[in-house]
């Protein structure tokens, strides 16, 4: 038994990231004991463009078809980075009297979110503490408020012994490493929503209502 999860996102480090992060929410915030599979729906029309317009073509070409056509997802999750504003519009528009969507802002972008989980951050990167002149170690620092998440967790992968390569503008296969070796089974959710109130902490609401519905209803799927 599972329940199968559609993505609409930017980029391959929201599509490695969130599957572990919706896993983690589904079991920790609305009781599930089975698993949460997760499949990107620009796949199933064939959109090879990614960023922001590839997001947007995906959920219209989605929402046109939605009410003829048949998809066991019970629901979909559309993230966007923050910078997006007139795409935004344009989704909130699509989407309007439809409640099988959970819409979330990551500010500046996911990263934050993975850094915002300072436990399982350091513990991935094989520190236990970090160099006092570096981004991550600034005073009352607040991922959500970091202007440039990527460059931060670059930093990171630079001043650890651990590693023989840098994230730089977003490393596949060490964010898979994070998502399956630390998010998946430990993620630290209210952490995650301490330091990110404004993009995480709506999104999750969000995500909850829908794994709550989902639960209750058709979205476990056998």
């Amino acid at each position: 038994m599972s329940t199968k999860i559609g993505i609409i996102a930017e980029g391959p480090i929201d599509h490695i990231l969130l599957p572990a992060l919706l896993e983690r929410i589904a079991q920790d915030r609305a009781g599930y004991a089975w698993p949460v599979n997760a499949e990107d729906v620009a796949e199933l029309f064939l959109i090879r463009k990614r960023g922001h317009g590839g997001v947007l073509e995906t959920v219209r070409k989605l929402v046109s078809v939605l009410d003829t056509q048949f998809f066991e997802h019970a629901f979909f999750v559309i993230l966007l980075d923050r910078k997006t504003r007139a795409v935004q519009e344009q989704i909130r528009t699509f989407l309007a009297n439809r409640d099988r969507f959970a819409l979330g802002l990551a500010i500046e972008e996911i990263e934050a979110w993975w850094l915002a989980d300072r436990v399982n951050t350091l513990a991935w990167a094989g520190m236990t503490e970090v160099p006092k002149d570096a981004r991550y170690a600034a005073e009352e620092y607040k991922a959500e408020q970091d202007a440039d998440p990527k460059k931060t967790l670059d930093e990171l992968t630079r001043l650890s012994d651990r590693f023989d390569r840098y994230y730089g503008e977003g490393n596949t296969d060490m964010a898979s490493e994070f998502a399956e070796d630390h998010w998946r089974q430990h993620a630290m959710l209210d952490a995650i929503r301490t330091q990110c109130s404004e993009g995480y902490g709506r999104f999750e609401d969000v995500a909850v209502n829908r794994f709550r519905t989902a639960k209750n209803t058709a979205g476990r799927l056998f």
